[in-house]
């Protein structure tokens, strides 16, 4: 048994014994509650804390830890409810402000997040807020900035482990590939559990097509994160190397799940399913990909596809008018052109997909010199992706 546990078990059971004698106790309580916490037992901090809630409903103390728990059991709209009303009842301190915007960050309110986080950025009572606000640039697609306030926060924190894996994710997505790889090991060697820099080495190695190297680190990151989307969207692509079809998609399947406005793992998915020959389910994934962005050429072009092998001509050809209008290099729109030109039925247009998979095809309609395999793993959306401002 790891140490750490059967210490917090030993002291589960000590606080216990006196919350027993002194049922009335909101700082045993609060305790108690927080070792549950600790130890990943949600429920029964809830249950602790509801019971002292009943007669201390305006508990400061215990609503912060109540939000700890709904956040830690994936639930950041009960943690944003509860942290709201308490800075509104006059509790609005630094601590309370962070931990809002740390679960406005979860439920993608990025916005409202980033509102929040500016007050205690800087607040030298709040060490980890460079670190959140540097995740929350990534994910509003502010790459520059990011990297530059972290890597402030790095110089004068060199071993901050958190920091660096988070920096790794951050030069990855800034296609510094030195950068990711650096920040990463050191990350690794502080960390080996640390979900951004497995990510970023995952997909280092995904880039030179080293599957098993990098279905190790998807793997481990998936272990010991196994709601990280982006870990999942990384295995799918390692097991699509494999040509292991049927795993990839239930593997990306998995990434949309806990990943669903990334439009790169959707179109992953949507190619996977046209390996495998669920038209159907190609068609519903590039739909997908619309909802997320009505105007990335890629998607009309996967859609394109769909259409040239349900023989669909009009739409197959409005489609392509539609992907090269918005990215004259499409790799969909070019590649639904192609089929297009060959006039193929839908099987014929199935084995060329299968083929191109592979390899490029030689036909003398064909342009391409990278295959689908490749064309997936270099497209930048596979990385980070920020829809257009509405």
């Amino acid at each position: 048994m790891n140490a750490n546990v059967e210490e917090l078990r030993t002291r589960l059971e000590r606080y216990n014994s006196f919350l027993a004698q002194d049922p009335g106790n909101t700082s045993l309580s609060n305790e108690v509650a927080d070792v549950h916490l600790r130890l990943g037992h949600f429920e029964e901090a809830r249950t602790v804390l509801r019971s002292a809630l009943t007669s201390h409903p305006t508990h400061p103390a215990l609503l912060s830890t109540m939000a700890s728990v709904a956040m830690a059991a994936g639930n950041p709209a009960e943690a944003i409810k509860i942290l709201q009303g308490l800075i509104q009842a006059g509790q609005d301190h630094p601590v309370n402000r962070f931990n809002l915007s740390y679960a406005l960050l979860y439920a993608r309110q990025f916005d409202e997040a980033r509102a929040i986080l500016q007050s205690v950025v800087d607040d030298p009572r709040i060490p980890e807020a460079p670190v959140l606000y540097a995740r929350l640039l990534h994910h509003l697609g502010e790459l520059g900035e990011a990297i530059e306030r972290l890597g402030v926060f790095v110089t004068q924190h060199p071993n901050h482990a958190e920091a660096l894996g988070v920096l790794s994710l951050l030069h990855l997505d800034a296609m510094n590939t030195e950068g990711a790889r650096a920040a990463a090991e050191i990350t690794m060697a502080a960390n080996p559990d640390d979900l951004p820099a497995l990510v970023t080495l995952g997909s280092l190695a995904l880039e030179t097509q080293d599957e098993k190297t990098s279905s190790d680190y998807f793997m481990r990151a998936i272990e010991h994160h196994p709601q990280s989307g982006r870990a999942w969207s990384g295995l799918g692509l390692a097991t699509m190397l494999k040509l292991d079809i049927k795993t990839a998609i239930e593997q990306l399947q998995q990434a949309v799940t806990f990943m669903p406005n990334h439009i790169g793992t959707w179109h992953a998915l949507a190619w996977c399913q046209l390996l495998a020959n669920d038209i159907e389910g190609a068609k519903q994934s590039f739909e997908k990909s619309m909802d997320i962005d009505r105007s990335f050429g890629e998607t009309h072009g996967g859609l394109a596809v769909i259409a040239v092998m349900q023989n669909r001509q009009v739409d197959a050809e409005q489609a392509i008018k539609r992907a090269l209008r918005l990215n004259p290099s499409s790799y969909a729109g070019q590649f639904a052109q192609s089929l297009l030109l060959q006039k193929s039925n839908p099987e014929q247009a199935k084995q060329i997909i299968q083929k191109m998979f592979a390899r490029p095809l030689a036909g003398k309609n064909e342009p391409f010199e990278q295959t689908l395999k490749q064309a997936l793993q270099r497209m930048p959306h596979l990385r980070s992706y920020k829809p257009p401002a509405k």
